[in-house]
């Protein structure tokens, strides 16, 4: 059983800025799965489009893997479709979310370096023979002015057909319809057990550590760097998810 998300119920006047640290990550799939929606509908679909677009003897990316979960979906998929010559590397910057994916992983049977889980920096991890590279509310964290970089080295080290999915986040095309989106959010959040304080404090904790892009903007981002096909696979409001296929060898 996942533990209660209660890390923005304190009222200290003081509200520092959002990060992954032990008391998020040691509730973090409570956070997810109350602050993201359709969460576990988007791992589902992100899990079975890995596995249509895997490619036997290459690797599977998860950057910003938090605490496993997508991990966990892909290694079902994988087992049931009979696959076994799989690498899949999660990194993540956390140290303790890479101690919650470990915990979580231990608990499935999975063959001796199949599976790597490493703390480091994704703008530094080289990605290479990658047929799935998936980044689930992770680009949203990354500086604006490196993510240029960080989208053509994902393209570089996937193989021909290799596709790269992404959740974040998003803005619309105008501020009108980013407010009421917005607010949606917010309802669904009061409905998911969250207080005016917790909300209003993890708004403040995540301004300028989460900044999203307007939905056309990323579509861009994916094609300058080099991506022939771009598509969204769902979307909600402020949420998109987008799949990004590499046709080029």
């Amino acid at each position: 059983m996942s533990r209660k998300d209660k890390v923005f119920e304190d009222k200290n006047p003081v509200v520092r800025a959002f990060e992954f640290n032990e008391s998020v990550a040691h509730v973090f799939d409570d956070m997810a799965q109350r602050s993201i929606p359709h969460y576990k509908d988007v791992q589902s679909m992100v899990a079975t489009l890995g596995l249509t677009f895997y490619q036997d003897g290459t690797r599977i990316y998860d950057l910003g893997c938090s605490t496993g979960t997508t991990i966990a979906l892909l290694l079902k998929g994988l087992k049931d479709h009979g696959l076994s010559d799989y690498t899949i590397k999660g990194i993540d910057s956390s140290a303790p979310m890479c101690r919650e994916a470990e915990e979580k992983l231990s608990t499935l049977d999975i063959e001796k370096g199949r599976v790597l889980i490493e703390e480091a920096d994704i703008m530094e991890e080289p990605i290479e023979n990658a047929s799935v590279v998936i980044m689930n509310y992770t680009l949203q964290f990354i500086d604006p002015f490196q993510r240029e970089s960080l989208i053509r080295k994902i393209y570089t080290g996937l193989n021909h057909n290799g596709i790269l999915l992404v959740s974040d986040k998003t803005l619309q095309s105008h501020t009108d319809l980013s407010r009421i989106f917005v607010d949606n959010y917010y309802n669904l959040k009061r409905k998911n057990g969250y207080s005016e304080l917790e909300i209003s404090r993890k708004r403040e904790a995540l301004e300028n550590v989460l900044i999203p892009y307007p939905i056309r903007e990323e579509e861009n981002l994916f094609r300058i760097c080099g991506f022939e096909a771009v598509d969204l696979f769902y979307t909600w409001y402020n949420f998109s998810s987008f799949i990004c296929l590499k046709k080029g060898q």
